[in-house]
């Protein structure tokens, strides 16, 4: 399998250099066998998936994908020296450190087995890490190819839609359609028909570089718990968020910004054209609204707002014209960029990204499947972000911070986890 990697995935393999960018899918099951009696069964499975069984090539213009032979030293097997779930997640953190080289494998599976004290466990746990470059897909397509590498057989393959030759007249045409759209999108906004464009935040102490020991944390609860009539999972978790973020800034001495919010990540509309299909967007939290189910009201409404202007014609068209810009001046954009230069504001001051991850019928080692997390990457002015991940009924809010944000991540983690029983409660699912 070959061919040109698409600009919007070509652009996130070269921003990898200047920000790691990896994926890590957490999966864990209630499964006592070794590690090392299911390498080979995934090995094998891996071996079936054709998305798995290519890597990138440096070429002129744009990369290319190109086979590759899967083997034994893509799923690598863990010894936890406590043998806990505590120390399963630091090390999974410490990977976070040792990103994929796309150009020798965009994909590892980490296996780490006989966990004492993973949520959800009866006895021993079998946990399941996948680590992929972001430019091999992006959530929904890396949650597809976990599934499938984990045993699951009647999931589709991701479209596939690799860009043609740059063709200077069409990139006019393009440019001029997005130009002539973007004047409508100004005049449809300027009419109350489309929201505007959410506007920058103040910077807070989680909005600093990532610096000192990175952690991770779960906080595994029943779906019911998060979702109810009116609010959706994702609206529930980003409120359970913005009630914890709050409350930690206020243990902390610190003032909540009247307009605190939350860099979210939105699906595109219409056909996947690339294996990343998605725009981040950034929301009000409300943290002025005391009563949980309000502010998820609100949080609803912020995020209907963000996909009404997101849908606009205009920015399809900014899309495509973007994705005919000559490789060359896209890669000299990029290594023009400077992590180290601050930004005065931000989109969000912290990051959810929400996917759900099918039914809870994966099996593993003799076990089903208990719960599954993911961690999205912390950048120069990012070090607090947050995962939604559900899989059966069971929904995960991972934490991945760093020193320099969250001096005590199990700090953090309580109040979130009390911030899930506020919204609980108020659903009238108890606690």
């Amino acid at each position: 399998m070959s061919g040109r990697l698409h600009p919007t995935d070509a652009q996130a393999y070269w921003m990898s250099s200047k920000i790691p960018n990896d994926q890590f899918l957490l999966y864990c099951f209630d499964a006592s066998a070794p590690a090392t009696d299911v390498v080979d069964q995934l090995v094998s499975n891996a071996r079936s998936i054709p998305e798995l069984g290519i890597r990138f090539a440096d070429a002129f213009g744009f990369p290319r994908t190109v086979s590759m032979t899967v083997g034994p030293h893509q799923v690598i097997t863990h010894t936890l020296p406590d043998g806990t779930w505590t120390g399963c997640l630091r090390a999974v953190a410490e990977l976070f450190a040792h990103p994929v080289d796309p150009l020798e494998t965009p994909w590892l599976l980490h296996l780490f087995g006989s966990v004492s004290g993973a949520p959800r466990c009866t006895g021993p746990a079998l946990v399941a890490v996948l680590q992929v470059s972001h430019a091999l897909g992006d959530g929904r397509v890396a949650s597809s190819l976990a599934r499938q590498l984990l045993g699951e057989r009647d999931s589709s393959s991701p479209l596939r839609n690799p860009r043609g030759r740059f063709r200077p007249i069409e990139f006019v045409k393009q440019s001029r359609r997005a130009q002539a759209l973007e004047r409508t999108l100004a005049a449809d906004t300027a009419a109350g028909l489309i929201p505007p464009q959410s506007p920058g935040r103040e910077k807070i102490r989680v909005n600093v570089a990532p610096a000192g020991e990175r952690s991770i944390r779960t906080v595994v609860r029943d779906r019911a718990e998060l979702s109810g009539p009116g609010v959706t999972v994702t609206v529930g978790a980003i409120t359970a968020v913005s009630i914890a973020l709050s409350n930690y800034l206020r243990r902390c001495g610190d003032s909540v910004p009247e307009r605190l919010g939350a860099e979210v990540t939105l699906g595109k509309r219409g056909p996947r054209r690339a294996r990343n299909h998605f725009r981040n967007a950034g929301i009000d939290l409300y943290p002025a609204v005391v009563d949980p189910l309000e502010r998820a009201k609100h949080i609803s409404a912020a995020l209907r707002d963000r996909r009404a202007r997101a849908d606009h014609p205009a920015m399809a068209a900014q899309a495509l014209a973007s994705e005919m810009v000559p490789a060359v001046l896209l890669r000299w954009g990029i290594r023009q960029f400077d992590a180290t230069v601050l930004p005065d504001s931000v989109t969000g001051n912290t990051v959810v990204s929400s996917v759900d991850r099918g039914a809870a019928d994966l099996v593993l080692g003799g076990g089903r499947i208990r719960f599954t997390a993911g961690f999205p990457a912390l950048s120069p002015v990012m070090s607090l972000t947050h995962g939604v991940h559900g899989i059966g009924d069971v929904v995960t809010i991972s934490v991945t911070s760093s020193a320099s944000a969250v001096d005590d991540p199990d700090v953090y983690a309580g109040l979130l986890h009390d911030a899930v029983d506020e919204m609980a409660a108020r659903l009238g699912r108890g606690v």
